[in-house]
C-alpha cells in the first residue's frame, strides 16, 4: 500500500517558493500513511533526472513527488534511461520489475497490471493509468500554472484545490512538461452485452474459473483478513481465500443485539474458519467519528455508516499484524442483488436489468469501492476486492438477467451467483442467505444515533425522528472542525456544543 503525492510545475507558472509551500502542505495532510520518500523529476534534454527531494526547486520544468509507504522503494520505482516507472498495486509479494516483466500491454501503451496505478514520467510528461479494474483512488486538479496529483483528495484539498478531479478505472491521465492535461479512456463496461443461448451451467463453469483464478493471487500471501458478516458473498470470500493463503482469518465487526451479533458466529462455524469479532458501541463509534470522516473524505451519512464496521475491522487487522484484508464488495451489483433489481426486471424486462448493472458497476468504484478502500487503507492494511477481477466482471455481466432473477421464489436475487457459490463448496445454508445492509446488519446506523444522541448537548432530548434529521448536520459540522469541503449538497449549517479537538488527528 502506498499513497503519494505530487506537483508539476511548469517554467514560469508558480514560484518555486509557493509551489514548495504547496507541497508541503500536501504532504502533511498525507503523513499518516507511512514513511515518506520525496524525488525531484526534471525534464533535460536527455529526458528525465531524478534526484533526491532538496531545499532549492531546479528553475526547468519539473515535478515534486512524494510517496508514503511502508514498503521497499525499490519495489515500486524502477528508473531507467530517459524515465521513470511506478506502479501501486495490491498484488501480494509483487515487485514492479516482475509485474513489468509479465505486463500485457503493447510498446506504445502504458503496462496493464491488475488492480494498479501505473505512473510514467519521460520526456514527454506524466502519464497515470488507472486500470479498468484498479480500486485505487487517483486525483488531481490544477492551480495557479501547476498540476497536483494526489492518492487522496485530503492532498488536493491542503494544496488549495476545492473542486478535485478523479481519475476514473480504465482511463489515463497525460500531464505535459508545460502543463497541459488530457484524459483518455482505453476500456469501458459499456462494451459488454449479455450473451444468450449459452446453458447456465456452462456459464457456471466459466464462472467458476474465472473466480478461481482471481483468488489465486492470494497463493503468496502470507496472512490474511477477510470482511465477514456471514452473508453469501463474505462467505464465499472466506472460503476461497482460506484454499489459497493458509493463514486465513474472518473478522467481523458488530453491535450488541445486532443480526450480524448471531450470523457471524454461526456463519464461521459452517465454514470451520476462525474468526474475530469486533465489539462495536456507540462509545467506540463518537471516538472513531473525527477519524472515519477524515479517512473516507466524505460526510454522507449512509457511507459513513457504512464505511464505520470497515474501518474497526481494519483497525483490529493491523494490530493482529495481518497486511491485507479482503473484500466481498461486488456482487450484489454485477448479478442483481438489492430489491430496486427485482423491481426493475419486472416492471421493464430483462435488457432493462442488464443495462441498469452495466451502470452501477462502471460507477461502482465512486459510489461503494473508494469509499471502503479509504476506510480500510487508512489503518495500515492493503484491501483487495477479488470480485472486481476484470475477467470475473466481464463474464458476469455478459450473463442474461434471466439467470439472476427468480420472482417470486425465495431466495429471488443472485440466482447465478448462488449456485455458484454451492459449486465451489459453500454450505447450502450460506448460498441461499438472504441480503441485508451493512449498515443496519451491523448495527453501526443505530450506534451512530446513539452516539450523536449522548454526546451533542442539542441532540439529547430529540425524539428518534428529529434526531434522524439533525445526524446528517452533525457529520457535516464534524468535517468542517477537520477543515474539509462537505461533499453532500446541504440545505442547512448548524454548529453545535461539542468538543472534537481532542479526537482530531493532528
Amino acid at each position: 500500500m502506498i499513497r503519494m503525492a505530487g506537483i508539476v510545475s511548469a517554467v514560469g507558472g508558480i514560484s518555486s517558493e509557493n509551489s514548495l509551500r504547496r507541497f508541503n502542505l500536501m504532504t502533511k495532510s498525507a503523513s499518516h500513511r507511512g514513511r515518506e520518500e520525496r524525488f525531484i523529476v526534471t525534464s533535460t534534454e536527455a529526458g528525465i533526472g531524478v534526484m533526491p527531494s532538496a531545499t532549492e526547486l531546479p528553475p526547468s520544468s519539473h515535478m515534486m513527488l512524494s510517496l508514503f509507504t511502508h514498503r521497499k522503494i525499490e519495489d515500486l520505482i524502477d528508473v531507467q534511461t530517459g524515465s521513470l516507472t511506478m506502479i501501486e498495486t495490491a498484488t501480494p509479494k509483487a515487485g514492479i520489475r516482475e509485474l513489468l516483466e509479465s505486463r500485457t500491454s503493447d510498446k506504445d501503451s502504458l503496462p496493464y497490471v491488475f488492480n494498479s496505478i501505473v505512473m510514467v514520467v519521460n520526456a514527454g510528461g506524466l502519464r497515470v493509468l488507472r486500470s479498468i479494474d484498479g480500486t485505487r483512488p487517483f486525483h488531481y486538479g490544477r492551480v495557479d500554472g501547476s498540476v497536483l496529483l494526489a492518492t487522496d483528495r485530503k492532498s488536493l484539498w491542503a494544496g488549495g484545490i476545492s473542486n478535485v478531479k478523479s481519475l476514473n478505472p480504465g482511463c489515463e491521465l497525460r500531464v505535459s512538461w508545460t502543463g497541459t492535461i488530457a484524459l483518455e479512456k482505453s476500456l469501458s463496461m459499456d462494451e459488454i452485452v449479455a450473451v444468450r443461448g449459452v446453458p447456465q451451467e456452462q456459464l457456471i463453469q466459466s464462472l467458476k474459473q474465472t473466480l478461481l483464478s482471481s483468488f489465486s493471487r492470494l497463493r503468496d500471501c502470507a496472512k490474511c483478513a477477510v470482511l465477514f458478516s456471514g452473508g453469501v458473498d463474505s462467505s464465499l470470500a472466506g472460503l476461497l481465500a482460506s484454499k489459497q493463503c493458509s493463514n486465513t482469518v474472518l473478522i467481523g465487526t458488530h453491535a450488541k443485539g445486532s443480526r450480524d451479533a448471531s450470523v457471524i458466529p454461526h456463519a464461521a462455524n459452517l465454514l470451520a474458519l476462525d474468526v474475530i469479532e469486533v465489539p462495536m458501541s456507540d462509545k467506540i463509534v463518537w471516538n472513531l467519528l473525527p477519524e472515519v470522516i477524515f479517512a473516507t473524505e466524505c460526510t454522507r451519512r449512509m457511507d459513513i455508516e457504512i464505511a464505520l464496521p470497515f474501518f474497526i475491522a481494519a483497525r483490529e487487522a493491523k494490530r493482529q499484524g495481518t497486511p491485507l484484508v479482503v473484500s466481498g464488495q461486488g456482487p450484489d451489483e454485477l448479478f442483481g442483488g438489492y430489491a430496486r433489481h427485482t423491481e426493475l426486471y419486472e416492471n421493464r424486462g430483462e435488457q432493462a436489468l442488464e443495462a441498469q448493472l452495466r451502470d452501477e458497476v462502471s460507477v461502482t468504484h465512486k459510489t461503494n469501492i473508494e469509499r471502503d478502500e479509504r476506510a480500510i487503507s487508512s489503518c495500515g492494511v492493503d484491501v483487495w476486492f477479488p470480485y472486481l477481477d476484470y475477467e470475473f466482471v466481464k463474464l458476469a455481466l455478459s450473463i442474461p438477467a434471466s439467470f439472476k432473477i427468480a420472482l417470486g421464489k425465495t431466495p429471488e436475487r443472485k440466482i447465478v451467483f448462488r449456485k455458484l457459490a454451492t459449486e465451489l463448496g459453500l454450505p447450502i445454508e450460506l448460498a441461499r442467505a438472504p441480503k441485508k445492509a451493512t449498515q443496519y446488519s451491523s448495527g453501526a446506523a443505530r450506534m451512530l444515533n446513539m452516539a450523536i444522541g449522548e454526546n451533542v448537548p442539542e441532540c439529547r432530548d430529540l425524539t428518534k425522528k428529529q434526531l434522524d434529521l439533525r445526524v446528517q448536520d452533525v457529520l457535516n459540522y464534524i468535517a468542517k472542525q477537520l477543515e474539509m469541503p462537505i461533499q453532500n449538497d446541504v440545505m442547512h449549517s448548524y454548529d453545535f456544543d461539542v468538543k472534537l479537538s481532542s479526537l482530531v488527528r493532528e
